[in-house]
């Protein structure tokens, strides 16, 4: 719910502001939206570790639901660029608490041999609430406008807490005494000298700088150079998004037994190659088969990774593993975007696919480089 509600936010936000000053206008809005995120994201991890997740994820949607209340009344007289930017700001800060709160619930409520499972479901769930939202947003700005978008995204919050009224409550059995930055160093040296936990946000990292990129930026370059319109584009991200729920779909089904690191370096080499593939394609059935290959890998990798970093990370750490986390995928996303349009600008599409493609193929390789992530298996009971 808190997601498919962000979604209805964000399309609301950049509509917004294209009608009240300009394309330029709404770009800088939706950054400055990012910049509390990442700003108190670690901070955030630390704060989790100290105080009941429960409470925190609570606290955070009723702040968001109390906040897109009042921007409908405020922009019920008339919506401004001083209003979009203020509830940018403080929906920003407040995902710096929810993201590695939410990141320490799965493994406090699910029996080991259930993480995978779990993971996978809650991929399916992100997955689908991100289709969903968009289309919804749009919708709802075109019925009743901001006013209507900003009611509903406060009911979807509402809805998100009466949902973790019912959790149990999501205390560390080991809670953080030392302050907030203390804390915040602890979990950078637990981090440091956690091999496999290090391995596998190295692994994220480079699999998502050479992912977000082409899958971003790269099909629109991609549709255009093929005469493919923006419809082109929706049918290439309709064919990642189906793969990706495809794969969530059996994982759940599938509870994997195998050495995680073997398979995490297959998925993320055959993702290069159909990296690689959507930019060479000639054909848009080919493209598009292309990015349903890309969608199946991101899913099994993204549910693997999840489900053996919730199952090796100390549960004192949680809050501040998920908030490097977040905080490491949420900030590679714009660089990855601004790297792949400077490289398509400057050697063309093709190698600028190619690039990203090797950096998984990297990806790949550190998987089974790394022993500790090479060898380690999921717990089965």
């Amino acid at each position: 719910m808190s997601i498919l509600g962000d979604q209805v936010w964000y399309v609301a936000l950049s509509w917004s502001a294209v009608r009240i000053a300009s394309p330029s206008a709404a770009g800088a809005i939706l950054a400055v939206s990012a910049v509390p995120r990442l700003a108190f994201l670690l901070f955030g991890g630390a704060i989790v570790d100290r105080h009941d997740s429960r409470r925190l994820m609570i606290g955070s949607d009723l702040l968001r639901c109390v906040v897109a209340l009042a921007a409908a009344a405020v922009a019920g007289w008339g919506p401004s660029i001083a209003l979009l930017v203020a509830v940018a700001l403080v929906f920003g800060a407040a995902d710096a608490i929810f993201l590695p709160a939410a990141a320490t619930v799965p493994p406090r409520l699910l029996p080991p041999a259930q993480l995978s499972r779990g993971a996978a479901i809650n991929s399916l769930a992100a997955r689908l609430a991100l289709t969903l939202g968009a289309p919804l947003g749009g919708v709802l700005v075109a019925v009743g406008g901001l006013p209507v978008a900003c009611v509903v995204n406060a009911a979807t919050f509402l809805l998100s807490v009466l949902a973790l009224r019912g959790l149990p409550p999501m205390r560390t059995a080991r809670p953080v005494r030392e302050p907030v930055t203390g804390a915040l160093r602890s979990g950078l040296r637990y981090l440091r000298r956690h091999r496999l936990l290090r391995t596998i946000l190295m692994v994220s990292l480079l699999t998502n700088l050479g992912f977000v990129g082409p899958m971003n930026i790269g099909l629109a370059l991609v549709s255009d150079e093929r005469g493919w319109g923006s419809a082109g584009i929706g049918v290439l991200l309709a064919g990642f998004g189906g793969g990706a729920v495809v794969a969530s779909l059996a994982m759940v089904r599938v509870r994997w037994r195998g050495r995680v690191g073997v398979a995490m370096a297959a998925g993320i080499a055959v993702q290069g190659a159909a990296v690689s593939a959507v930019a060479v394609a000639g054909q848009q059935w080919a493209a598009v088969s292309a990015t349903v290959v890309v969608g199946l890998t991101s899913g099994l990798v993204a549910v693997l990774t999840s489900a053996l970093t919730q199952a090796r990370t100390d549960d004192a750490f949680r809050g501040r593993v998920g908030s490097v986390s977040s905080f490491a995928n949420l900030g590679i996303t714009p660089i990855a975007m601004a790297v792949m349009g400077v490289a398509a600008d400057r050697f063309g599409t093709t190698p600028a696919f190619a690039g990203s493609a090797a950096l998984e193929l990297a990806a790949a390789a550190l998987c089974l480089a790394v022993a500790d992530l090479r060898n380690a298996r999921l717990p089965q009971s």
